[in-house]
C-alpha cells in the first residue's frame, strides 16, 4: 500500500511537471527600448541595480539589431575596450566613475534620439 501511494503522488508530481513544460513558455530576455533607456538613464543617477545592468550587458538580444549595437557598445566600456576612456567601477553606489557614467549617459541621448525618431509600427 505505501508503495502505491508513493508511485501515485510522484506521478502526480510528474504529471505536473509534463504540463508545465508543454504549456509554459521558454525563458527569454526580450528588453525593449524604452526598458534600456531606463537602464541606461539610472546609471546616472543610481536607479540601476548592478543585476539589471550586468544581465543587460553580458545577455546578446536577437530581436533588435539596433538594441544589440547600443548593448556591445555599453559591453565595450564594462570591458574596458573603449578608447580614450579608461572607465573603472564607481564609488558611493554608482556603477562607473564620471568618465563611464558621461559614456553611458552619451550613449543614452543617442537611443533617446533613436527612439523619437523610430519609425510607427503596428502589429495586425
Amino acid at each position: 500500500m505505501e508503495f502505491f501511494v508513493v508511485f501515485l503522488v510522484s506521478l502526480f508530481i510528474l504529471m505536473l511537471l509534463v504540463v508545465g513544460l508543454l504549456f509554459g513558455r521558454p525563458p527569454t530576455y526580450r528588453p525593449d527600448r524604452e526598458y534600456v533607456l531606463k537602464l541606461m538613464q539610472g546609471v546616472e543617477d543610481r536607479s540601476t541595480t548592478e543585476q539589471a545592468w550586468s544581465l543587460f550587458v553580458h545577455t546578446p538580444i536577437t530581436h533588435d539589431a539596433d538594441l544589440e549595437e547600443f548593448r556591445r557598445r555599453c559591453y565595450k566600456l564594462d570591458q574596458g575596450e573603449v578608447d580614450n576612456i579608461a572607465s573603472g567601477p564607481g564609488l558611493n553606489g554608482y556603477l562607473y566613475d564620471l568618465k563611464g557614467r558621461d559614456y553611458i549617459k552619451q550613449l543614452a541621448a543617442e537611443l533617446q534620439e533613436f527612439i523619437r525618431n523610430a519609425p510607427l509600427t503596428v502589429n495586425f
